[in-house]
C-alpha cells in the first residue's frame, strides 16, 4: 500500500511565492506533522485491513483484495473489462495477493502509459469495525479528478456496474461511489436520492463518517486527516503550496443547522432497510444537534486523538466512538431507556450474520459486562434467527418508536434554529413518500414487519378467534399462535386484534406468519375453517407477498393500486339459508331477490397493494356493502392512470357464487374502466340495492354515488354533476394524474411578467388555485414547509410524513409535463430556455 518515499509531502509553487521566509517556515511545519501523522494512520490502516480481513469470509477477502487491482487495470482478461473505460490509480503498488491473482491472468504486466485517471480508493463505514459482519456491505468511495469527461465517466459507470455483479456472484455486496472532490466542497451534487445515494439530503454528515472511518485501499492521502484545523487552514489557503498529491474533501467549517433535517430524513430511510444500524446513526445526529454551535464531530475528536503529541491509547473504532459519543448524551438526559434500546441495537448489529471467532468477540463480551447484561436477555437477543411473532413485534415496535422519537427531537431543533434545510425538494418528496409509505400508521393500513429483524415469523398454528363485546374484549376478530386448546404460555403466546377478519389475515399472510405447512383453526359462528382455508388459499395463489421494486418515478406519482382482490361474503353470507331454486339471474335480482329485495351481498373484503408497496385493507357490511366497496375502488382509481396490473374476484356464499362473482367483477372492471379512460363516455351509471336506485357521478377528482327516485333519474344527472365537487374546471387537467390522497401538493406554473401560478391539491384532492402571484417560488417553498413544520409540532403522532410535496409545470410546444420542483429534468429545462 505504500507508495514511493517522499521526503517532503508538500512541494513548492515558486510561481506563487510572496514570502519566502514564511512559506519556507509553513513547509517545515507541514512536513514535520504530515511526517509524523503518516506513520501514525498507516499504522492504523493496517490495524483495520487486518480486522475488516479478520471479519470477512473467504470470498469478501478475495473481492476486497482485487477491487483496486481490477479498477487499475482494464484489460480483457480481468472481469468486469470495458472497452476504453478509465484507469490507473495514483501510486498504485501491487500488494502478495494481487500479484498472485495477475500471475494467473498473465506471465507479465507493463505499468500503465497515461496518467492514472483516479486518486484513490477508499473503504468507509463499517469495514474494519466492530460491527462488520458476514452480512456488511462493503461502501467504496473512488475518487476521480477533473479531467475525467463525461463519457469517460458513463463507461466507468458500466464497469463498477459490472464489478458490482461480479462480487455479487461471489455473495458480497459492493456500493460504488464516483466522487470528484472538488464537486464535493463546493456542494454540487451528480446524484438525486436513490436506494444507495443520500443525494442531497446529507453532506458534512457524510463527510464526518468517511473521515473517521476510511482505510486507503489505493491512492493518495487524504489531506484534511494527517493536519490539525490551523495548519489544514493555512495549507489549503497558501498560494505557493501544491497540494495535488492529497485527496481533499475539505473540512467542516461550513457545518451548519441546514443540514440536519435532510441528515434525519436519510437515517430514518436508511432504517427501513438496516433499522438497527439507522437507529444508532440518528441518535448520533441527535446528539450532535444537541451540542450545535460547539458540536464535536466524532471525526475531529478522532483526528485530535490520532496527531496528539503523546500517543494515545484509543480503539479508533468509528462504531465503538458513536456509542460512546451517544451513550454520554442519553446518561445526561437521563433517558436510560432509551439507552437499553440504544444498546440493544448495537449488539444486534454487531452480531448479524454468521459467527466468526475472532477479535470482536472479546470486545463485545466486555460490553455485555459493562452493561450488566444478564444471561437470559443475552440469550434470547443470541436466539435472533429462531424469533417468532411476539419476539418480532416487540423490536419492531422498539425500532420505530427509537427512529421516529430521534426525529421527532430534531424536528423540534430544527423548528428552534429556524432552519431552511439545504436538502433539495426533489430529495425531500422522494424520501417523504418512501417513509409514508412505511412508518404511517393509518386506518385499514397492514403493518409489515421489518424483515431485517427476524428472518422467518412462520408460526405451527394459528387460530382466528371472533369475539363479542364484552367487559374485557372488543368486539372482532384475534389472531393467536397456538391451538385453541392449548395450554397458556406466557413466553410465546402472542394476541393480534383487529375488527375485521381481512386485515387480520392480511397482516398474518404478508408477515409470513402463515405459510402452506401453518396449521389453521377457527373459532366463530359466521366463519367456518372450510371457507377460511380458502381464502388464504386464494390469497397465496394471486397475491404474492413480494413486492416489486419502486422507483423513484412511482414514487413521484400518486399511489395507484397495483393489485386488488375482493372477498365477497366472507363473513357475513345472506344465502346461508337460502333456496338455490332459480335457473336464470339479472344483475339486479342479486341485490334484489324476491318480493323483499333481499340483497344477497353481505359482506365485501377488500385487500390491496398500491404502487408504494403499501398493503391496505377495507371491509364493507350490511344491504349498502357493495355501493361502499366500487365507491372505494373507483376513488382509489385515479383519473387516466393505468389499471391495476391484477384484479380478483372471490365470493364465499353457500349459493349463487359464480353468478354473485361474475357480476360484482364485471361492476368493478366497469368502475376501473371509467376511470382509467377505457370507457371515455361519462356515463351515470346507476345500481339498484335494496330497493333504491344509487347514481354513480364520475368527476375528474372523485367519484360520488347518491340515491334517486327510480322516476327522476335523468332529471337528477344535471344536478348531480352539479353537487359534484365544486373544483374549479380552469386548471391544467395534466395535474389529475398527480392526485394523490393523503398528501398537501403545489404545482407551479410559470406565467407572463415573471409571475406565476399555484394550484393545490389539498390531503382529500380538493383543488384551490392562486393567479399571478409574486416573489420567487425557492421564498414561497421555505415559507409553506416553515408553516407546516410549525403545525406539525403540534401533533406529532398523525401524519409527520405527509410533507408538502412542490411540482413545476413544464410547457412544451405540444404538451405540458409535470416534474418535481428542482429536479433534474426542471433544472434542464430552464437552463434550456434561458440560453
Amino acid at each position: 500500500m505504500k507508495e514511493s518515499s517522499v521526503k517532503n509531502w508538500v512541494s513548492i509553487n515558486p510561481c506563487q511565492i510572496k514570502n519566502q521566509a514564511e512559506t519556507a517556515a509553513l513547509v517545515l511545519d507541514l512536513n514535520t506533522q504530515m511526517g509524523k501523522a503518516v506513520e501514525r494512520i498507516d499504522t492504523l490502516e493496517q490495524l483495520r485491513m487486518h480486522r475488516a480481513l479478520a471479519s470477512g469470509s473467504p470470498h469478501f477477502k478475495h473481492v476486497f483484495l482485487l477491487l483496486p487491482l481490477l479498477i487499475h487495470y482494464n484489460i480483457p482478461e480481468f472481469p468486469a473489462y470495458v472497452e476504453n473505460a478509465p484507469q490507473g490509480i495514483a501510486h498504485f503498488n501491487l500488494n502478495a495477493y494481487q500479484q498472485r491473482f495477475f500471475d494467473t491472468i498473465s506471465d507479465h504486466h507493463e505499468e500503465l502509459s497515461e496518467q492514472p485517471m483516479f486518486d484513490g480508493l477508499y473503504s468507509m463505514g463499517s469495514t474494519g469495525s466492530i460491527t462488520q459482519t458476514t452480512l456488511s456491505d462493503l461502501d467504496l468511495w473512488l475518487c476521480y479528478s477533473d479531467s475525467m469527461s463525461n463519457a469517460q465517466y458513463q463507461l466507468m459507470e458500466t464497469k463498477l456496474a459490472k464489478l458490482k455483479q461480479w462480487a455479487k456472484n461471489l455473495g458480497v455486496e459492493v456500493n460504488f461511489y464516483l466522487m470528484n472532490p472538488l464537486h464535493f466542497k463546493t456542494n454540487h451534487h451528480n446524484s438525486h436520492v436513490t436506494e444507495e445515494h443520500s443525494g442531497s439530503a446529507q453532506h458534512f454528515f457524510l463527510l464526518d463518517e468517511f473521515y473517521r472511518s476510511a482505510i486507503r485501499l489505493a491512492g493518495k492521502r487524504l489531506l484534511w486527516l494527517h493536519l490539525p484545523d490551523e495548519l489544514y487552514k493555512q495549507a489549503v489557503n497558501h498560494p505557493s503550496l501544491d497540494l495535488s498529491q492529497w485527496i481533499d474533501f475539505g473540512d467542516f467549517s461550513s457545518l451548519s443547522t441546514a443540514e440536519f433535517f435532510g441528515a434525519s430524513l436519510w437515517q430514518l430511510y436508511k432504517g427501513i432497510e438496516s433499522p438497527y444500524k439507522s437507529a444508532i446513526k440518528i441518535l448520533l445526529l441527535e446528539s450532535y444537534a444537541q451540542t450545535y454551535p460547539e458540536t464535536s464531530l466524532i471525526s475531529k475528536i478522532f483526528k485530535q486523538k490520532l496527531l496528539a503529541k503523546e500517543k494515545e491509547e484509543y480503539h479508533f473504532d468509528p462504531y465503538l466512538a458513536m456509542l460512546e459519543q451517544v451513550t454520554t448524551y442519553l446518561e445526561s438526559r437521563n433517558e436510560y431507556s432509551r439507552l437499553d434500546r440504544l444498546r440493544q441495537c448495537f449488539y444486534l448489529k454487531a452480531n448479524e450474520g454468521k459467527t466468526l471467532y475472532n477479535w470482536r468477540e472479546s470486545w463485545i463480551k466486555g460490553l455485555i459486562e459493562q452493561w450488566h447484561w444478564q444471561k437470559e436477555d443475552v440469550k434470547i437477543l443470541n436466539n435472533r434467527s429462531h424469533w417468532k411473532m411476539k419476539q418480532a413485534m416487540a423490536q419492531h415496535k422498539m425500532l420505530v418508536e427509537q427512529l421516529l422519537q430521534s426525529y421527532r427531537n430534531l424536528i423540534n431543533f430544527a423548528r428552534k434554529f429556524h432552519i431552511d434545510p439545504t436538502i433539495m425538494t426533489a430529495d425531500t418528496d422522494i424520501l417523504m413518500r418512501k417513509l409514508y409509505s412505511v412508518f404511517e400508521a393509518l386506518p385499514g393500513k397492514v403493518t409489515l414487519i421489518n424483515p431485517n429483524i427476524a428472518p422467518n415469523l412462520s408460526e405451527k398454528a394459528i387460530s382466528f378467534i371472533e369475539v363479542n363485546e364484552g367487559i374485557n374484549t372488543k368486539a372482532g376478530w384475534y389472531i393467536v399462535n397456538q391451538t385453541p386448546t392449548s395450554g397458556y404460555d406466557s413466553e410465546k403466546r402472542f394476541v393480534q386484534y383487529n375488527k375485521n377478519l381481512n386485515k387480520l389475515v392480511a397482516w398474518a399472510y404478508f408477515n409470513g406468519v402463515i405459510t402452506a405447512e401453518t396449521t389453521l383453526h377457527i373459532v366463530s359462528n359466521h366463519v367456518d375453517l372450510v371457507k377460511l382455508r380458502q381464502f388464504i388459499t386464494d390469497l397465496r395463489l394471486f397475491f404474492p407477498i413480494a413486492a416489486p421494486q419502486i422507483s423513484n418515478e412511482e414514487l413521484l406519482h400518486p399511489n395507484e393500486i397495483r393489485s386488488l382482490i375482493l372477498a365477497i361474503n366472507l363473513t357475513n353470507d345472506p344465502t346461508e339459508h337460502g333456496s338455490n331454486n332459480r335457473r336464470s339471474f339479472h344483475q339486479s335480482d342479486l341485490f334484489n331477490l324476491g318480493i323483499s329485495e333481499q340483497n344477497l351481498v353481505g359482506s365485501i373484503s377488500i385487500i390491496y397493494r398500491n404502487m408504494w408497496n403499501e398493503i391496505r385493507t377495507h371491509h364493507f357490511e350490511g344491504e349498502n356493502a357493495i355501493l361502499n366497496a366500487l365507491k372505494v375502488i373507483s376513488n382509489k382509481i385515479y383519473r387516466d392512470s393505468a389499471p391495476p396490473q391484477s384484479v380478483n374476484v372471490f365470493c364465499y356464499s353457500q349459493l349463487f357464487r359464480s353468478e354473485l362473482r361474475e357480476i360484482i367483477a364485471d361492476l368493478v372492471h366497469r368502475s376501473i374502466s371509467v376511470q382509467t379512460g377505457t370507457v371515455y363516455t361519462k356515463v351515470f351509471n346507476t345500481l339498484k340495492v335494496d330497493g333504491k336506485t344509487w347514481q354513480f357521478v364520475f368527476n375528474d377528482q372523485n367519484v360520488q354515488i347518491k340515491p334517486i327516485q327510480e322516476q327522476a333519474v335523468e332529471n337528477d344527472q344535471k344536478n348531480a354533476n352539479v353537487q359534484g365537487g365544486g373544483i374549479s374546471s380552469h386548471y391544467p387537467k395534466e395535474i389529475n394524474e398527480f392526485a394523490s390522497e393523503g398528501f398537501l401538493q403545489f404545482f407551479f406554473e410559470d406565467s407572463d411578467n415573471n409571475c406565476f401560478n399555484v394550484y393545490v391539491l389539498d390531503e382529500r384532492n380538493n383543488m384551490e388555485s392562486y393567479s399571478t402571484c409574486q416573489g420567487t417560488k425557492d421564498e414561497k417553498i421555505k415559507e409553506i414547509n416553515r408553516f407546516y413544520a410549525e403545525n406539525a409540532l403540534m401533533n406529532l403522532d398523525e401524519g409527520i410524513f405527509n410533507h408538502p410535496q412542490f411540482y413545476q409545470l413544464l410547457k412544451f410546444d405540444d404538451r405540458v409535463e409535470i416534474v418535481p420542483y428542482q429536479s433534474k429534468q426542471h433544472r434542464d429545462f430552464m437552463l434550456n430556455n434561458t440560453k
